[in-house]
């Protein structure tokens, strides 16, 4: 919820900031948007609703009986010829035939078009066919057989009559279309009928011929086939009757041969005598002889005569019975050699009657291929001739399936500019490129626009604000805050920024601190001087070193000369104590540059320079550094690698965002303990995107009365 609230109040910030440029922006573009509306010209529009079917009622069809006048199918089942009708709506076709309802011979001047304003030679290039076209407007109804024909044109009553000029146009040119189309059709039909003519006729001479040839007639042609037909059916028939009846006779023949009259089985015997008398008989009496027999020899004995008779009828018997199951079997050999030579004659016939079906058959199919030649090309000259006949009636015919519903009528309201609107969009528009120009202004501006973009650059809290501040004439250091021998608010930010860096390193002993900057011209000798005062009136031991081998600033800031210094020291040209200059301000001991060396990045990174730094650390209880900027030389990065923290100085008015990461990515390096961020020579007054910050940091603070009344004072 915090986020969200922070948002909006970002937003109206960035508003307020730019309050002007979003105001000038919304009164050019409006006063841009009723100057359009004020030179704009009135434009009318009328429209003629027709209807079209998708195909015109077939009153020639014999199977119609009443005229349909409804709807012939869905609209997506017609969409491809819909918007074919569109396409030829809006065509030059169908424009030139709306212009020749246009009466007179000022025909561009009727359109629209002011020749005086033309040049002469050029008036010929212009087509007012093309001007109706541009004025055509189509809109289908959804889910309908109605379409609207618009015209726009300055005058109401010319896009009036224009509307209903296009709609008839568009009517005639279908009625015409269809009347060519007949004609066309008509006229490739009656050559087609003359062709398939011929064909019948040829067609039916080669029948002819073919039946003269073959001595077939159409009557008996079928009837022979189905003779044939039956023929095979029967003989076929025959055969498997046959057949069967030679598998039964030899199944018989098969079963008395098997008879062994010496041994008989009484069972086989009962199925052999079934289908004979004679053999039954002949069987019972031998069969009651044997039992007689069997009796008789048991109870006479075989010498008896009695067994003795019995024996010789059974014997002849036997005999009797074996001849007549042999003449039985010669009988059925004889049956079925008669049957066998009655199925070879069948099966012969059989054979001619086949050889000559298919040879019928092989006749038929040429007779088939010619008859139905003959069929064909008689129904497709009775299609194509009765089409020829409809086609004929159709061109006398101005059956359309087009027709006018409304026809368009004059309307006053102007259809454009459309003023309430356009206003309302030209307001919408003026906010919205108001914004943009607010984002456009933000993005290309490469100063910082708020205190915690320092803060995400360099993922550290800000060590303290320092107002801009202006000593009073008659202090002997016109940047030293603390000459104004009373409060105010730059001596108690530089109060805070030593609280500040004092609670950045709660663990570390901070001995050594480099001040440095992105840029030239931020303030960081201003800044690093009043540090170093502000430690010294707090009762430190504080050394403030000019290490800026460049463009020195400190010697200047404190009217000292500047003969001997840092760059004397490290090449061993004197010693520490001949370069201190001892209480320049209120305790602070100063070492300034000295003379600029050739080669400062060097001297910086030799051993005697870091054995230096380890001697003034060793004597003081801050010694602090005034380097060069951070962006043009190597230097401050070089000393940032030796000291125990650093300390960037930023003009929010001077230093670009980009300019300014680029600097602290040297620093944000391992090894290198960096303490924050410094904001020099800050105008709470001009400054206004950041007078929120300053407000609640500083103006809210206790001392707001207090500093207010010293200040007056002063006054």
């Amino acid at each position: 919820m915090h986020e969200k609230e922070f948002d909006i109040k970002d937003i109206l910030a960035l508003m307020k900031r730019h309050i002007y440029l979003f105001i000038s922006v919304i009164i050019v573009v409006m006063t841009l948007t009723v100057a359009y509306i004020y030179r704009s010209i009135n434009i009318y529009k009328s429209t003629a609703s027709i209807e079209i079917e998708p195909k015109g009622a077939n009153i020639l069809d014999a199977g119609m009986e009443v005229v349909s006048t409804g709807s012939q199918g869905y609209y997506w089942s017609n969409k491809e010829y819909y918007a074919t009708q569109y396409e030829i709506i809006q065509s030059r076709a169908v424009a030139e035939k709306a212009l020749e309802s246009i009466s007179g011979e000022n025909i561009l001047e009727y359109l629209g078009v002011d020749i005086s304003k033309v040049d002469p030679e050029k008036v010929k290039d212009i087509d007012p066919i093309k001007i109706i076209q541009s004025k055509i407007t189509v809109t289908p109804k959804k889910s309908s057989n109605i379409v609207e024909i618009s015209v726009d044109d300055p005058d109401a009553e010319k896009a009036a009559f224009l509307a209903n000029s296009v709609a008839n146009a568009y009517i005639d040119f279908n009625l015409e279309k269809k009347y060519f189309a007949t004609k066309d059709a008509a006229a490739w039909l009656l050559d087609q009928s003359l062709n398939l003519k011929k064909g019948l006729e040829d067609s039916e001479k080669m029948l002819f011929e073919f039946k003269q040839n073959n001595n077939v007639l159409a009557t008996t042609f079928e009837a022979k086939q189905i003779l044939l037909s039956t023929k095979i059916e029967k003989f076929t028939d025959t055969l498997t009757d046959q057949e069967i009846k030679r598998n039964a006779l030899s199944a018989r023949i098969e079963e008395y041969s098997k008879i062994d009259l010496d041994a008989p089985d009484e069972s086989f015997m009962k199925e052999v005598s079934k289908d004979n008398q004679l053999i039954n008989g002949l069987k019972l009496k031998y069969l009651e002889t044997l039992s007689s027999l069997d009796e008789t020899g048991k109870f006479y004995g075989e010498k008896h005569p009695k067994v003795l008779g019995l024996s010789a009828e059974k014997d002849n018997l036997k005999e009797s019975l074996k001849n007549e199951v042999s003449n039985v079997v010669k009988s059925f050999d004889l049956e079925l050699k008669t049957l066998e030579k009655e199925m070879e004659k069948n099966r012969k016939m059989l054979s001619d009657v086949q050889t000559e079906a298919i040879l019928l058959n092989r006749l038929d199919i040429d007779y088939s291929k010619l008859k139905r030649e003959v069929e064909t090309n008689k129904k497709l000259f009775d299609i194509v001739l009765q089409r020829t006949k409809e086609a004929d009636l159709s061109s006398l015919l101005k059956n359309n399936n087009v027709r006018i519903i409304d026809k368009a009528i004059v309307t006053n309201i102007p259809v454009s500019p459309m003023k309430k609107m356009i206003i309302m969009i030209g307001f919408f528009l003026s906010v919205l490129f108001g914004f943009v120009s607010i984002l456009l202004y933000e993005f290309f501006d490469t100063r910082f626009r708020n205190f915690q973009e320092f803060e995400v650059v360099t993922k550290k809290p800000l060590l303290g604000i320092i107002p801009r501040f202006v000593t009073s004439e008659t202090a002997e250091f016109k940047e030293i805050a603390f000459e104004h021998g009373k409060q105010s608010f730059a001596i108690e930010a530089f109060r805070s920024v030593r609280t500040n860096i004092r609670l950045s390193t709660p663990d570390i002993k901070l001995g050594t601190l480099l001040i440095t900057s992105s840029i030239t011209q931020e303030g960081k000798t201003t800044v690093s001087s009043n540090i170093g005062v502000s430690y010294s009136l707090a009762g430190k031991k504080v050394l403030l070193v000019d290490a800026d081998m460049r463009k020195p600033r400190v010697h200047k800031l404190f009217g000292i000369k500047n003969e001997t210094g840092l760059s004397t020291l490290v090449v061993g040209d004197n010693t520490i104590d001949q370069v201190i200059r001892k209480n320049v301000y209120e305790g602070l001991d100063v070492i300034t540059c000295g003379p600029i060396p050739p080669n400062p990045a060097e001297i910086l990174e030799s051993e005697r320079f870091h054995s230096i730094v380890k001697e003034f650390s060793s004597r003081y209880d801050l010694v602090i550094f005034d380097s060069p900027p951070l962006s043009p030389v190597s230097d401050g990065a070089t000393i940032a690698s030796v000291v125990d923290g650093v300390i960037v100085v930023v003009n929010i008015n001077k230093t670009p965002r980009d300019v300014f990461k680029l600097a602290i990515s040297k620093i944000l390096k391992p090894g290198i303990n960096f303490l924050g961020t410094i904001i020099n020579d800050f105008d709470q007054k001009h400054d206004r995107k950041f007078k929120s910050y300053y407000n609640y940091s500083y103006y809210q603070s206790p001392y707001q009365a207090y500093y207010k009344k010293e200040n007056n004072d002063d006054a």
